[in-house]
């Protein structure tokens, strides 16, 4: 199992295959204390390949001992990196309200808390939801509430791709595993307080007094049904507490006192794989006791690379159905089961005596449910009168519908078209296409084409370059006469001075390099020089 190491960019840098963790999410914690070779500073990123194990380093921690330096990396894992995220409604608003699919819903919470370069949302189930967040609630608080009440829970798996967050079902692990993966030490409360006096304002006689009842089977009110040696009876002081508030709070008093059993549970790890919402139920096959705990954390510690994984849990529902003076009790989501008169509970199974009087109600219910029956056999053969009705009016419907059908296909029959334009037909449906234009072919003027056109200004290709002169730049225009370009590209220009002029630019001493020609033309005495860089080199003598 390699551990994958990131520079503050996400970019990975390095894997080991020695190192230290100690990593838990869930209930109250959801960081990591990490000890690995890479030299990591905060900001950098951390994972397990295919698992959900990593993190951001936030805090660097340096211990000495004999000399020895050692370094632990501390942060937030990716569950705390949700939980140090604030859901807050928007402006205007007392709750933070979405609804639509559950894809949806995560993508627009990642989107909404800033970690979408982070976090990728992939689909993993078609239900939609409609929820309301509690106000300022954390990302991980809030997903994980509104998940589960879809039977769904929040899974993050890491890769070298990046980090997704994903939403399966719930896993209840019970009847499909070893119930021993539970150990459980319960004490169940068999007479819990069943009437509660609630004191609210007031001194002597004028005070507000609240009677709160529970009876056999936990409902409470304000009727007393439990009365003699079986009533037990508290008192709760409230002197501050108007008739409404103590209607409120006495009522949860009275749910709290009776809810005085415990459960302690320890989930062992061994061949099964959960996280945090999962179930697992157990049971005590001698008391018949039966224990539902959801998971609420997990808690992961590597060492050279080899993991060991624990959960903690909190009960769900605990259920007794053992035997119960007489009739069978049963707390949290289980049933209850009470004897009534000649009726008795015994070893699991139900007696009753019966006499002629009950055997008479019992002839009078038959009789009364043969008729019902009758009754309803006549209505059933109504009923199949009106579902053949419904049959033919189906066929025809059918019928009528391939008709449609076929008409709406005949209405487009066969579109052509000649380039660029493209047109493809699938059944009743036609799809035209016009291709890009390129420097060969007709088609669609790009955008990135049209915007260098908008940039060229109107009559930009209309320039003429003018003719040179003495006052005017431009390019020259050879005329074959007093400017001649050779076949090798060499330009010769003739002037139109006169002898006078020339002699004068050219004084006794001079030296006049030509291409071609003769300056004793011009008057003069001149000596031709012998030159290596071509043409004609002449001096003037006289």
């Amino acid at each position: 199992m390699d551990l994958i190491v990131t520079d503050t960019n996400g970019i990975p840098t390095g894997s080991y295959a020695s190192w230290t963790l100690d990593l838990a999410y869930g209930s109250g914690e959801n960081d990591f204390d990490l000890q690995c070779p890479a030299r990591l500073q905060p900001g950098c990123r951390w994972w397990v390949d295919g698992t959900g194990w990593g993190g951001i380093v936030d805090d660097v921690k340096t211990g000495v001992t004999g000399g020895e330096g050692e370094l632990t990396y501390h942060g937030r894992d990716w569950h705390g990196l949700l939980a140090s995220k604030i859901l807050e409604p928007d402006k205007g608003k007392d709750y933070l309200t979405m609804s639509g699919t559950i894809g949806t819903l995560l993508r627009t919470v990642i989107s909404r808390i800033g970690l979408q370069d982070i976090i990728t949302v992939t689909e993993g189930t078609s239900k939609t939801a409609r929820w309301q967040f509690d106000r300022y609630c954390d990302a991980w608080s809030g997903l994980s509430k509104m998940l589960r009440a879809s039977g769904l829970r929040l899974r993050i798996t890491a890769a070298q791709n990046g980090v997704t967050v994903d939403a399966p079902p719930i896993t209840a692990a019970g009847d499909l595993i070893d119930s021993d993966l539970i150990d459980f030490d319960a004490t169940l409360a068999s007479h819990p307080i069943n009437h509660l006096i609630c004191l609210g304002k007031g001194e002597l006689k004028d005070r507000i007094v609240v009677h709160w009842y529970a009876d056999q089977k936990g409902t409470l009110s304000h009727t007393q049904t439990i009365k003699g040696a079986d009533e037990r009876t508290s008192v709760y002081e409230l002197s501050n507490a108007d008739a409404v508030e103590l209607e409120t709070k006495g009522k949860t008093k009275l749910q709290e006192l009776r809810d005085t059993g415990s459960i302690d549970v320890d989930v062992e790890s061994d061949g099964i794989d959960l996280d945090v919402g999962d179930t697992v139920t157990g049971r005590d096959n001698t008391t018949g006791i039966k224990v539902t705990a959801e998971i609420t954390k997990k808690i992961i510690k590597i060492e050279d690379g080899i993991p060991t994984v624990t959960y903690e849990a909190t009960t769900a529902s605990t259920e007794s159905t053992g035997e119960t003076g007489g009739g069978g009790s049963s707390s949290g989501d289980g049933h209850a089961y009470y004897a009534g008169s000649g009726l008795t509970l015994s070893n699991w199974t139900f007696s009753a005596d019966v006499t002629a009087a009950d055997l008479e109600t019992v002839r009078k219910t038959a009789t009364e449910a043969n008729k019902a029956a009758s009754d309803a056999s006549a209505e059933i053969g109504g009923a199949r009168d009106l579902a053949k009705q419904a049959g033919v009016k189906a066929d025809t419907a059918t019928t009528t519908a391939q008709t449609a059908l076929a008409a709406a296909q005949a209405r487009i029959l066969d579109i052509t078209a000649s380039a660029p334009v493209t047109v493809t037909r699938t059944d009743e449906t036609a799809a035209i296409t016009v291709a890009q234009a390129t420097s060969s072919a007709d088609g669609l003027l790009a955008a990135a084409d049209k915007k260098k056109l908008d940039g060229i200004q109107s009559g930009a290709n209309k320039y003429a370059l003018p003719v040179a002169s003495t006052a005017t730049l431009g390019g020259v225009k050879p005329d074959g006469k007093t400017i001649t370009i050779g076949q090798d590209g060499t330009i010769t220009a003739q002037s139109s001075a006169t002898a006078a002029s020339f002699l004068a630019a050219h004084p006794i001493g001079s030296l006049y390099w030509c291409v071609a020609g003769d300056p004793n033309d011009h008057g003069g005495t001149w000596k031709e020089i012998h030159t290596i860089i071509g043409g004609h080199v002449w001096q003037r003598l006289a």
